[in-house]
């Protein structure tokens, strides 16, 4: 486990966890966040702070002016002294850490807003995809307020959201490659064809698939894979060599993908933002359990090791689960669980063993002191 006792504000703002938890407010670490300041309640203050600090940062940059910015700052340091005991000492030790979180905004911003170094518009879009396509394309677009069903030539389905659209070949398999691409949101259901790879093109990512089902949502901000089942195969589209689509960095690739690619399992999912262009793979807000062919799992604990019950967790959401088998090797669990979403059942069974969870790199970090 972080050693949070001795965490100051700065650690708060550089922690990827807490900071995930604050911009999206997943509930899935509620727990783990609810049970850090029980256990550490002196922590309490600078969580808030370095919350909303975190949050006047994600502000963009063209709808917050200095002068806001500053106002911002200010109101926070202000109230910051006034909710803290009056000990000269401390008030300056945290009123440093606040400036210093202060400069480090006033500088994120600076950089972002500066001419030289703005961030600069995807090449990778979904106009520029279609106009460089060496075949002729059909496209099909949802105006409506449903989403639409699209049956594509191979006898996969797609589920198109509306205001989104998509594009492909009439002639679908070209070059031992079936290829999608995709403006907006739309969930996959791809027929398996081991020769004919499935390629979704989407902003700046691409997506590569043999056989699975799986969610895309894009827009000029943001790209999001969603993986249901299967396996699925995330690579920006810079990392793909040559130039054939006439984009800068882009070919249409092959069975191999080259560059760095990343493989997604059930329930995992990849975010991919222009304000940081770099895969983070994570775990999805609601887990489901994957398919069996078997009765549904039984979720009715009596006295049963804990290796027992994570292992099961495990296999129903094929979500990896980690711990420390030596010290949680002597806890046992007595519990109902039924029909809980995944983080909900994960935290009764942290709070009956007295340990805590992370999600980290699309696993789950269990962490304990063991059981008598």
């Amino acid at each position: 486990m972080h050693p949070f006792y001795h965490y100051n504000l700065e650690d708060f703002l550089t922690d990827d966890d807490f900071r995930v938890w604050v911009k999206n407010g997943q509930p899935r670490n509620d727990f783990f966040w609810a049970k850090l300041r029980s256990e550490f309640p002196e922590k309490a203050l600078l969580m808030d702070q370095a919350a909303e600090l975190i949050l006047t940062w994600e502000k963009h940059p063209s709808d917050l002016t200095h002068e806001e910015l500053d106002h911002e700052v200010n109101r926070i340091l202000n109230e910051s002294v006034r909710t803290i005991p009056a000990r000269k000492t401390g008030i300056v030790q945290l009123r440093w850490w606040y400036a210093a979180a202060a400069v480090l905004i006033l500088v994120g911003l600076g950089w972002l807003i500066s001419g030289n170094n703005a961030f600069q518009k995807s090449d990778y879009t979904y106009k520029r995809y279609v106009s460089a396509s060496p075949v002729p394309l059909k496209e099909i677009s949802n105006s409506g307020k449903k989403p639409m069903k699209v049956s594509l030539p191979d006898g996969s389905e797609i589920q198109l959201m509306p205001n989104a659209a998509v594009s492909y070949s009439a002639a679908f398999v070209q070059n031992h490659k079936r290829e999608v691409y995709l403006s907006g949101e739309a969930f996959f259901e791809v027929r398996k064809d081991k020769a004919n790879p499935f390629f979704v093109y989407a902003n700046d990512l691409v997506t590569r698939v043999v056989g699975t089902s799986f969610t895309i949502k894009s827009s000029s901000e943001r790209v999001e894979v969603i993986v249901r089942t299967g396996k699925v195969a995330v690579m920006q589209a810079k990392d793909l060599a040559g130039n054939e689509l006439g984009v800068p960095g882009i070919d249409m690739p092959g069975i191999d993908m080259p560059g760095t690619v990343m493989l997604l399992t059930p329930n995992q999912q990849v975010v991919f933002t222009a304000e940081r262009p770099v895969l983070e793979r994570s775990i999805t807000e609601n887990p489901v359990a994957i398919a069996h062919t078997v009765a549904k799992p039984d979720f009715t604990f009596d006295n049963q090791p804990v290796a027992e019950v994570f292992r099961l967790m495990q296999e129903t959401y094929g979500i990896p689960i980690l711990y420390d088998s030596v010290r949680l090797g002597n806890c046992s669990l007595s519990v109902a669980l039924r029909d809980e979403p995944f983080f909900d059942k994960l935290g009764i069974i942290c709070s009956t063993i007295e340990a805590s969870y992370q999600v980290t790199d699309g696993q789950v970090v269990i962490t304990g002191q063991g059981c008598e």
